[in-house]
């Protein structure tokens, strides 16, 4: 399961990258969606993340089915809520499954891969243009 879990975060990373979006479940009065961790006890929090809306729609259950989907720009998500999220030492769930499992991961790893992952693409674009 584990690998499938790797797999899902690795496309959440490659998909944002590419759309420049990702999404949450947001409701007005409770926030943004969160739980509490299965695999770290360091994480205060787990926020999740979706790579598309599809994802983020089979999460509308019961618990959270008063959020509503909420697109979230990358370039806001670097800016402004990664370093939070590290200093108050919440996690991300990123294309967590409808069962809410999936991996727990610190901020700043997020950010890393984000980043490189867009350095990679703007590196590729450059050489394809010479």
């Amino acid at each position: 399961m584990k690998e499938q879990y790797l797999k899902n975060a690795e496309a959440f990373v490659d998909d944002v990258c590419d759309s420049l979006v990702l999404y949450g479940l947001f409701n007005e009065d409770k926030g943004w969606a969160n739980c509490h961790a299965h695999d770290n006890s360091d994480a205060q929090a787990v926020y999740l993340f979706w790579s598309n809306e599809k994802l983020a729609k089979k999460l509308l259950n019961s618990e959270w089915e008063d959020y509503k989907i909420t697109s979230i720009e990358l370039s806001v998500f670097l800016d402004s809520w990664l370093d939070g999220m590290q200093n108050q030492q919440v996690f991300a769930g990123l294309n967590w499954d409808e069962d809410l499992y999936g991996l727990e991961v610190e901020a700043q790893v997020i950010k890393n891969s984000l980043l490189e992952k867009i350095q990679n693409i703007s590196k590729n674009e450059t050489e394809n243009i010479h």
